[in-house]
């Protein structure tokens, strides 16, 4: 016997349709075996797919807590925050729920989530690790900037991993790493333009050849725009960008990822150090779309704030033994 439950697809950290990154989420209100999830996700083809279910006897539109689980066309992931975005939107902007806050558990513990301005969502997330990796016998150029303690030789393998991502004409100019997340970020020269950014094309099947993704599920490249305005780094109401980035995760079946919350979990908390500010602005520039995030850091969390838009409502149907 089959069943419809209502499914969205939205676009996330973006005001308008077609840009930001897309997310499904569907509505079903039990929990399904792994392999349902990952078929129902294969089905829709988006980078991530949500399920959140209601924990406790109220539907949809009345509870305030839920167990939510992303998964991409290939695997589960222990968080998302595009996805956590679009849900979040679904459940306030489409269902009406009727909570101010909801809160939702993960794999990576209770993430709040919060009713923003003019339909935004605020999110509280954790802040990951940073570790600065050594190469061989070069400086450190993070050296006296984040802790001694957390820097550690880099592994053989990485360094050609990181050239078959960042063009060779891009100088590199430091490189940390979340042990927790399993992201690497690689700051690259602040003078790098938006054309040049947006040129770049990393070789996915050479990085799974040279890696499992046991050590490296994501990697990013960013910058602080030295110059943003003569640089191409403006938004439409020319407010600059204190960094940007883009974000490649071949390892867990997705080459490009258009708008990554978790990973300014890393990188937020690493610009912060870096430029000595607890609230940013970033873009996330995936060609052709991109994203931004207003990310504010306080007491080890990361805060999250941003728009969506649904562009698709519909059903999923289920068949049910």
């Amino acid at each position: 016997m089959a069943k419809n439950y209502p499914s969205f697809i939205v676009d996330a950290f973006t005001t308008q349709s077609f840009a930001g990154n897309p997310a499904a989420v569907c509505l079903i209100p039990q929990k399904l075996k792994d392999e349902e999830y990952l078929k129902i996700s294969s089905e829709f083809n988006l980078s991530e797919t949500a399920f959140p279910v209601p924990i406790g006897p109220l539907d949809f539109k009345q509870c305030s807590q839920f167990s939510l689980r992303w998964f991409t066309p290939k695997t589960e992931v222990p968080l998302c925050g595009h996805a956590t975005l679009a849900t979040s939107h679904v459940l306030f902007n489409e269902i009406g729920n009727v909570n101010e806050e909801i809160k939702f558990d993960t794999q990576s513990g209770v993430l709040i989530v919060k009713r923003g301005d003019s339909g935004n969502v605020e999110m509280d997330f954790p802040e990951y690790d940073l570790t600065s990796m050594k190469f061989n016998d070069t400086p450190n150029p993070l050296h006296g900037i984040l802790s001694e303690l957390f820097q550690f030789e880099a592994p053989s393998f990485l360094l050609n991993v990181i050239k078959r991502a960042v063009p060779a004409e891009m100088s590199i100019e430091s490189v940390v790493y979340s042990s927790k997340s399993k992201k690497l970020i690689i700051v690259v020269d602040p003078e790098t333009t938006k054309f040049e950014l947006e040129s770049v094309k990393i070789d996915s099947s050479k990085m799974l050849e040279l890696h499992d993704g046991s050590f490296v599920r994501g990697l990013a490249i960013t910058f602080s725009p030295s110059n943003p305005s003569s640089q191409g780094f403006k938004d439409p109401s020319n407010e600059p960008y204190d960094y940007v980035c883009r974000y490649f995760a071949p390892w867990v079946g997705i080459d490009e990822d258009p708008a990554t919350g978790s990973a300014q979990c890393v990188m937020g908390p690493f610009w912060s150090i870096m430029l000595g500010k607890h609230e940013l602005y970033a873009l996330q520039a995936f060609p052709g779309r991109g994203a931004q995030f207003r990310i504010r850091l306080r007491d080890d969390r990361v805060v999250l704030n941003g728009p969506s838009v649904t562009i698709l409502r519909g059903e999923i149907a289920l068949k049910h033994s």
